[in-house]
């Protein structure tokens, strides 16, 4: 009897043993489906969106790069243009200015000789003037210097010969 006891036992062991296997699998199948499926695709979207984030975060970082080198080139042409048009600018106000002073210069010189020539003529006219009175004025500071009357009348050509020959104006 132990012999069927034990293989009741036994049988009853492998139906539990068969139901809990079952219930096992079942189990199993369904968090599979249910569970084990969805989330293992959650943690692979996770992965390729991080991945994807990752790629596209170094491209971005990449294309900043690019456009921060071509904005740097970009700014040195523009300083060299900028630069360049400078310089010629400069250029032109100077010859500009030089153009202008020289002209004032000449302007000015033109004037100098006219007031030269002016100056020049106007002493002439004064030494001729006051020619013939050489002769009466030196025979009155000499009257007045020897307290007698005294007449120089000889002295009037020599005098005119030395005050010709003596410069207007040093220019």
């Amino acid at each position: 009897m132990q012999i069927m006891e034990g293989l009741v036992l036994n049988q009853q062991f492998a139906i539990e043993f068969s139901i809990q296997l079952a219930l096992f699998l079942s189990s199993l199948f369904v968090m599979n489906l249910w569970v084990f499926k969805p989330l293992l695709e959650l943690i692979h979207i996770r992965e390729q969106k991080t991945h994807g984030l990752k790629d596209a975060a170094e491209k971005a970082k990449l294309k900043a790069e690019k456009l921060k080198a071509d904005y740097e080139n970009f700014i040195k042409a523009e300083h060299r243009t900028t630069s360049l048009w400078m310089d010629e600018e400069r250029k032109k106000i100077s010859e500009e200015e030089h153009r202008i002073t020289q002209a004032a210069r000449d302007d000015v010189g033109e004037k100098l000789n006219g007031l030269r020539k002016q100056i020049k003529t106007d002493v002439e006219k004064a030494r001729a003037d006051l020619s013939p009175l050489i002769s009466d004025f030196a025979s009155r500071i000499a009257s007045k210097l020897v307290g007698k009357t005294v007449s120089i009348a000889g002295i009037n050509s020599d005098l005119k010969k030395n005050l010709n020959n003596r410069p207007v104006i040093q220019g």
